[in-house]
């Protein structure tokens, strides 16, 4: 998500969310990585994304926490992000799926 808040007329006048799409290696480097980086670096992971909404115009407080709120439902993400880990059923999900990728894998 990115916002810009207009501090005279107290509100946010843009406001959008995306999807990034990062490969698995890709995803720990951006993680890994210094986000409060002020210059061009060529090892900064630059993700591919699609747009899912954007508001321009002025949007109260209020409005923009229950946008945040939506968009962020449910996303394993926030969780890794205060904790540092992924929530415990996910972990046990991605296990299952790659458990079961490997045995594909071995079985051509």
């Amino acid at each position: 998500m990115h916002a810009e808040f207009d501090l005279a007329a107290n509100c946010f006048r843009h406001f959008d969310g995306a999807i990034q799409l990062f490969t698995e290696e890709e995803y720990f480097q951006r993680r890994d990585s210094d986000f409060n980086m002020t210059m061009k670096n060529p090892t900064h992971i630059k993700a591919r994304s699609s747009k899912v909404f954007k508001i321009n115009g002025p949007l109260k407080v209020e409005e923009w926490v229950d946008f945040c709120c939506h968009f962020y439902t449910a996303n394993p993400l926030t969780f890794e992000y205060f904790s540092g880990d992924y929530p415990k059923h996910v972990t046990e999900i991605l296990e299952r799926i790659r458990g079961h990728t490997s045995q594909l894998t071995d079985e051509t």
